[in-house]
């Protein structure tokens, strides 16, 4: 029957448009008919997705008892054979046969089937006879009109008295088998439809005013005749019939407010019908013609003079979709699949707002109140659907609680600007995750955080544009701009909270959105926290700046491990560490001292916070790894920081580049050596391994360049007189010898074989470095000599001195080697030995004639004899060990 009215109503529409009806008829049947096929293939799938049960084997009737009659006497047989057992026979169950399929063909096949069975299905003849019925009379007016056969008014009576009788004939047949009355009916409307155009348009005998009441009355009537017979496609037809009038009728007047009247009835005849019946159909053709139709006229003709008497009918015709949503489904079975019809739920508030905004653009917060209205309006549709159905409409109020919150999440952007819209749709992000966690909604979390990163991207557009920010009436941190980034940054923090602990229905990938989202979170805000620093040219007070942000997050991370809050906390430590660094670098770029002012408060409390941060988060067992690069990068900054103050503080009182001064440079790192071999409080315990190796024994390196870089000066300490050994620069050299012994020795260090060759040699090597300059700062101060190289060293005297100096170095490596058995030692004292003679030859032999040469060869001489006497070369060890005892 759809290909029937479709048929009709396309052939109506095409002579409107003064084409071939028959033409438009064909084009109309074709499209009901691959609709019927998208039908039929819909309904074929979902029955191999649920087939039916397997039929049951008829089980077998129970054998009728024999009843025997009495016997009659008959003489026995002489010869008796055994009886057989009166038993019916066991017939084997017969396996059901198996539900015929029919092959499966490809797609044409199926639709040549599918038109086969439609037109040899029901009554074949009738849906024939009344298409080409149709198509006759269609011919006959045509050609009455050209060749002027009959009077107009009798062509037009004749065929009124034919659509009436098919009606009325079709009325008669309603219940016979096959739709025969549908059809006729649906051919009687037909008729009039074609009856009312063709004496308006064609031979314009009645006013345009009669010829739409007239339409009216048909697709009211055809309405009440498909509602009372159940027939769809009667209903379709009417409507569309309906819908088509006003075009049919139409004289160019623009008169849009008979059309949207009209439609407004006709729509209010749909709702009527949605009442009493579940009709997608019907709802959808009067969706489509309604707005279509609408947008149309909105795009051609309207006016912004024409708003007042065209907003009240987009508003009804939205209330009327609307409603027709929810009566479709209130009136659906609940177990039915497409219980929402989401072709009118979302389409209808999608082209409505569309439509509005087109309306509205004119006036000021108009596209943003629309949107709000819509959203409020949705969200008390909502609740009143809960309160009338409670949960059995759930997917329904669902729908209707998204689509408010995102009107009144456009509604934002659309009354205020960038940084406005993103903190407002931050906040709603996160009160969207807290509910949908809490309701387990997957999809609706996935819709916040969207929200917040939509945010995010807003706020990051508005703050970071080339327009330079009017500063005039703002205070730094205390402006809107830096305000909402804390708002916003606080919101995706909270996100990230909520979707980081544990709850029903946790996806895979929440864990890490909200990871992502606490890293967005700090770094937007630390961005914006610079650029605070820069816009309000607050360089001056960088360095505290920097330090109160590192407080604050110090005393936030230990009170969130305090209370076991936040698992994801403790990834701001690297941050924290990175803020002070950056304050260190300032302080040294600058070359200030911290105990300016309060500023010592400043680091203090940084410091403070910090570690407080880290013993809360190693009481916890959160981000154990992490804790010990947090002590070991702690201790650096604290030793570049406390050295940087020495240094700024000592040269207050001494000369640049003194002795003094150079003498002060290692005492930090003395201390924190000392600290570290010797301390037994927290941290050391715990981290012991992570300290030596990453902190004491760098420190050990870094004051060995200390010795290294002091050999260059003279020592002068004035106006005190210098004394070996008991200057400050020997002295703090002394108690780093001292402390690198101690490291040598530790057992953690020991472990190392790389590491204690590596101080062996080097202490090694800087005491001999050390030795030979505490003999030419003697020659120095002693001596008068001055301190220019290579002028001293070139001295006869320094050279002699040296090459005593060597000797009885080399005499005390190869008498304590001897002493030990130690044959490597005594062989490292004896090159140091055969060092001294081949300088004696080199250097010193050029001095003929001077007392230095005769006095440098007679005292090395008698110690080489002296120690060729004490300390003769060892035995191997394997002479050792073969050795008797």
């Amino acid at each position: 029957m759809l290909v029937i009215f479709s048929f009709i109503a396309a052939a109506l529409l095409m002579g409107a448009l003064d084409e071939s009806p028959l033409l438009g008829g064909v084009i109309g049947a074709l499209l009901a008919w691959v609709y019927g096929l998208s039908q039929r293939v819909q309904q074929i799938e979902q029955a191999q997705r649920h087939p039916a049960p397997p039929p049951q084997p008829v089980s077998e009737r129970p054998p009728t008892p024999i009843v025997a009659s009495p016997p009659k006497p008959t003489p026995l047989p002489t010869t008796l054979e055994p009886s057989r057992p009166l038993v019916p026979p066991v017939v084997a169950p017969v396996p059901a046969a198996p539900a015929y399929r029919p092959p499966e063909g490809n797609a044409l096949d199926k639709a040549f089937a599918s038109a086969w069975s439609w037109l040899t299905g029901g009554n074949p003849f009738v849906r024939v006879g009344i298409i080409l019925l149709f198509i006759g009379v269609v011919f006959l007016m045509r050609y009455s009109l050209e060749q002027g056969l009959l009077p107009v008014e009798l062509r037009l009576l004749g065929a009124a008295t034919g659509a009436f009788a098919l009606l009325g004939y079709g009325w008669k047949l309603r219940n016979r088998s096959g739709a025969y009355g549908l059809i006729l009916q649906a051919g009687g409307i037909g008729l009039l439809y074609l009856t009312v155009f063709a004496a308006f348009s064609l031979y314009q005998l009645v006013p345009a005013l009669l010829a739409f009441a007239v339409l009216l009355l048909i697709v009211v009537a055809a309405t009440v005749l498909a509602v009372k017979q159940d027939s769809l496609p009667l209903a379709a037809f009417a409507a569309t019939g309906g819908f088509l009038a006003p075009l049919l009728t139409s004289t160019g007047s623009n008169n849009y407010i008979g059309l949207f009247s009209f439609y407004a009835l006709l729509n209010a005849g749909i709702v009527a019908v949605a009442w009493f019946k579940t009709w997608r159909l019907l709802n959808l053709l009067g969706f489509v013609f309604t707005f279509v139709i609408a947008s149309l006229w909105g795009w051609f003709s309207y006016q912004p003079e024409n708003f007042a008497t065209t907003e009240p009918f987009l508003i009804l015709f939205f209330l009327f979709y609307l409603a027709i949503a929810v009566l479709f489904a209130t009136r659906t079975p609940v177990n039915f699949k497409d219980k929402v019809d989401s072709t009118l739920v979302f389409g209808t508030p999608i082209l409505g707002f569309l439509m509005q905004t087109s309306l509205v653009r004119e006036f000021e917060y108009g596209i943003a109140l629309s949107a709000a209205g819509m959203g409020l309006f949705y969200l008390a549709v909502c609740a009143g659907l809960w309160r009338r159905f409670g949960k059995q409409q759930q997917l329904l109020m669902e729908t209707f609680l998204a689509l408010g919150v995102v009107f009144l999440t456009l509604a934002i952007p659309f009354a205020v600007d960038g940084i406005k819209t993103a903190t407002a749709w931050a906040v709603e992000g996160v009160g969207i995750l807290w509910v949908s966690i809490r309701q387990q909604q997957p999809w609706r979390r996935v819709f916040a955080v969207l929200l917040q990163l939509a945010s995010l991207i807003a706020l990051l557009l508005e703050v970071l544009s080339f327009t330079p920010p009017d500063l005039s009436d703002s205070r730094a941190f205390l402006n809107g701009e830096f305000l909402s980034v804390v708002l916003v940054s606080a919101a995706l923090l909270i996100a990230s909270r909520l979707l980081s602990d544990d709850f029903d229905d946790k996806r895979d990938f929440e864990q890490p959105v909200a990871t992502v989202l606490f890293f967005a979170a700090w770094l937007f805000l630390s961005l914006l926290f610079e650029k605070q620093i820069g816009d309000f040219r607050l360089h001056q007070h960088i360095t505290a700046l920097h330090l109160g942000y590192a407080t604050v997050i110090g005393i936030g991370l230990s009170i969130l491990a305090r209370f076991k809050l936040w698992s994801l906390s403790p990834y701001l430590l690297p941050m924290a560490l990175l803020l002070v660094g950056l304050a260190i670098l300032n302080v040294l770029g600058d070359n200030v001292s911290i105990t300016v002012g309060w500023e010592w408060l400043a680091w203090a409390a940084a410091f403070i916070s910090l570690y407080l941060a880290a013993f809360r988060l190693q009481q916890r067992g959160w981000f154990t790894s992490w804790l010990h690069f947090t002590h070991v990068a702690l201790l650096w900054l604290g030793f570049a920081l406390l050295s940087h103050e020495l240094s700024v503080q000592v040269q207050t009182l001494v000369a640049v580049g003194s002795t003094w001064d150079i003498a002060s440079l290692p005492l930090i790192g003395v201390v924190m050596l000392g600290w570290l071999l010797r301390g037994t409080r927290w941290p050391l315990p715990d981290y012991a391994a992570s300290l030596l190796h990453f902190v004491a024994f760098p420190m050990a390196g870094i004051l060995g360049l200390w010795v290294l870089m002091s050999l260059h000066n003279n020592g002068a300490t004035p106006p005190t007189t210098w004394i070996p050994l008991l200057n400050p620069l020997d002295v703090v050299t002394l108690v780093i010898a001292y402390l690198g012994w101690q490291l040598y020795q530790h057992p953690e260090i020991a472990h190392s074989p790389s590491n204690t060759q590596l101080l062996r040699y080097t202490g090694v090597g800087l005491a001999f470095l050390w030795a030979n300059t505490l003999i030419l700062r003697a020659q120095h101060h002693w001596n008068g000599l001055a301190w220019e190289f290579p002028d001293l060293l070139l001295q006869p005297s320094t050279q002699t001195l040296l090459a005593i100096a060597w000797t009885l170095g080399g005499m005390a490596l190869t008498w304590q080697a001897n002493r030990l058995g130690k044959r490597k030692l005594w062989v490292f004292g004896a090159v140091l030995l055969g060092a001294v003679v081949l300088k004696l030859f080199v250097v010193d032999f050029a001095a003929s004639g001077t007392v230095a040469r005769i006095v440098s060869f007679l005292s090395v001489g008698v110690l080489l004899l002296f120690i060729g006497y004490l300390a003769p070369l060892p035995p191997a060890e394997q002479a050792i060990n073969k050795r008797p005892d």
